[in-house]
């Protein structure tokens, strides 16, 4: 019963005359028929349920992962068929287990239709309130625009790594083109294409000894010292600087109001949950509550007593 097997019959005898009876408007279409079991369009439709709505889109446009979805349903069908046959299904234990698990899809389907039932008031003010009170939240951290050069340590000793990136350093003070120079000696395996250009980045986002020597030069076109990092060598061009600036409210409106109304949608969710939990109406039986609490098992005081004594080793024979 391999996924690649079950689709293939789903799909090659779907085109087959006369391989599946021709299904009447507004009835079930069978997908899948394996022995006296088969899967239909509406088991596939409640599957799809399971799977995040943003995601469900996306999944039906991927042929094996709707293989692996039917070959799940038929293995789990075909599974709770034997569990009928062997009377599993009539253990009350089991049978709770099962209601259970019918309460637990119909909650869910509950706080879907909640959350689509919420009016999201008009956050604008609240936004801007926020934008106000905590400008950090908005401000763009000072950073660089840079390009390097890294000549690795991997594959030569270190004297070598050294002297070849002195070498990439003089001829980038005397003027030499430093993106030619990026494609010809750095072992920086991005330097094909990008020609040791990193663009523009803040503190925290490259290693410390790289980092320090990127930021503390000063004008465009500075040259840094050599600079040794885990990666190596590296020579290093800056191309400006990047200064601190706080993202106009214009900038960030949309997304600081989707995230408010997030926020508002797992509170109102909050709220609608615990109203249930904390209703004075409910009665717990405290007694019977605490009595399903397990003690550990008492261990026995012979057996303690062998703790970290050595067990002698039985007599030849016995």
């Amino acid at each position: 019963m391999k996924s690649l097997f079950v689709v293939l019959v789903a799909l090659c005898c779907a085109h087959l005359p006369g391989a599946w009876a021709q299904t009447p408007a507004g009835e079930d279409t069978v997908l899948v028929r394996w022995r006296d079991l088969q899967l239909t369009v509406r088991d596939y439709e409640a599957a799809l349920l399971g799977i995040p709505e943003e995601h469900r889109f996306s999944f039906q446009l991927n042929l094996g992962q709707i293989t692996q979805l039917l070959n799940a349903l038929l293995v789990n069908r075909s599974l709770a068929a034997e569990s009928r046959k062997l009377g599993i299904d009539n253990d009350p234990v089991i049978r709770r287990e099962m209601d259970l698990a019918a309460e637990r899809v119909l909650a869910g389907r509950r706080m879907e239709a909640f959350e689509k039932s919420l009016k999201i008031p008009d956050l604008n003010a609240v936004a801007e309130e926020r934008y106000r009170v905590k400008p950090e939240e908005f401000t763009v951290s000072e950073g660089v625009h840079a390009s390097h050069v890294l000549v690795s340590a991997k594959e030569r000793s270190d004297e070598e790594a050294r002297g070849r990136a002195e070498e990439v350093r003089r001829k980038a003070l005397a003027g030499a083109d430093f993106a030619e120079l990026a494609r010809e000696f750095s072992d920086d395996p991005s330097a094909k294409n990008n020609k040791g250009d990193l663009g523009s980045f803040s503190r925290g986002r490259m290693v410390k000894p790289f980092e320090d020597a990127a930021f503390a030069l000063e004008k465009p076109g500075d040259i840094s010292p050599l600079v040794k990092s885990p990666f190596g060598y590296h020579v290093i061009k800056l191309h400006g600087k990047v200064p601190a600036r706080k993202r106009p409210f214009d900038e960030v409106k949309a997304g600081l109001i989707e995230d408010l109304a997030k926020k508002y949608v797992t509170n109102e969710k909050n709220r609608y949950l615990e109203a249930i939990t904390t209703d004075k109406s409910i009665v717990p039986n405290t007694a019977a509550i605490a009595n399903l609490q397990k003690e550990m098992p008492k261990i026995p005081d012979d057996l303690l007593s062998t703790v970290g004594k050595k067990v002698a080793a039985p007599a030849p024979g016995k």
